[in-house]
Parts: C-alpha cells; sequence; structure tokens
C-alpha cells in the first residue's frame, strides 16, 4: 500500500515520467500521479488545485528547463500553502553539497536518480511503500 495516493511527479523528460508512473501504478493501480515538465509547470498545476486535491507527495528532478528542481523546492517552501507537502528532489547531479542544501531548504530526501528499472522501484518502494 502506498503512503501517498496522489503523487506529482515534475521531469522533463518523458521516458521517466512513463517509467515512474508505470512502476507506481504496478504498485498500487489505483494511485493517481499528475506530471508536469519544469517547475512552472508545477506551479500552475497546483494553483490551480484545489486544497483537497493537492498532492501528498511530490517528486522534482533537479536538472530541468525554466524552474530547477532546487528553484522549485525554494517556490514550495515559501508558500504556505505548499510548504507542508513532503518534496523528495532526484538529480543525477551528484555532489554532497547540493544534497546538504536541498535538505536545509526543506527537502524531505535528495536522492540519485535511478538509472534502472530496478533503481527506480527500489526508489519508490524506499519513499512510497508502507510497511
Amino acid at each position: 500500500m502506498l503512503k501517498y495516493k496522489k503523487i506529482l511527479l515534475v521531469d522533463d523528460d518523458a521516458d521517466d515520467r512513463q517509467i515512474f508512473e508505470e512502476l507506481l501504478h504496478e504498485l498500487d493501480p489505483d494511485s493517481i500521479i499528475n506530471n508536469a515538465e519544469n517547475g512552472l509547470e508545477m506551479v500552475a498545476i497546483l494553483n490551480n488545485a484545489a486544497d483537497d486535491d493537492l498532492p501528498g507527495l511530490i517528486i522534482l528532478d533537479q536538472n530541468m528547463p525554466r524552474m530547477t528542481g532546487k528553484e522549485s523546492l525554494l517556490f514550495l517552501k515559501a508558500q504556505p500553502r505548499y510548504k507542508n507537502i513532503p518534496t523528495i528532489v532526484y538529480s543525477t547531479y551528484q555532489v554532497r553539497d547540493f544534497y546538504k542544501e536541498c535538505l536545509e531548504l526543506g527537502a524531505q530526501d535528495v536522492v540519485a536518480k535511478p538509472d534502472t528499472m530496478q533503481a527506480y522501484r527500489e526508489m519508490i518502494e524506499q519513499f512510497l511503500v508502507t510497511h
């Protein structure tokens, strides 16, 4: 069973979004995943959502055009309406200072962006599956 039924995945890579969604639905077919291609699209989705329709979790890719994952995280944590939504940043950028900074900015966690199906499955299970 998933901890969060409604997830917003913000990632500019269509293949990564598709993989994530497929694996998520394997674990819980009733889960709801919304996608945004960048932080600006995320802002529009959130601003147009009713309070009871906000996601339970937001996952941000770091390397996106127009608004990076870190910039998106800054926006979320500065907004009273969104600051308490758990947020995970994932990135191919693996520098300790980046991870530390994102955690200090309020990310629930920062993880390496998976590069295999098994790594995606493990990430999803780590953060989303209740035990």
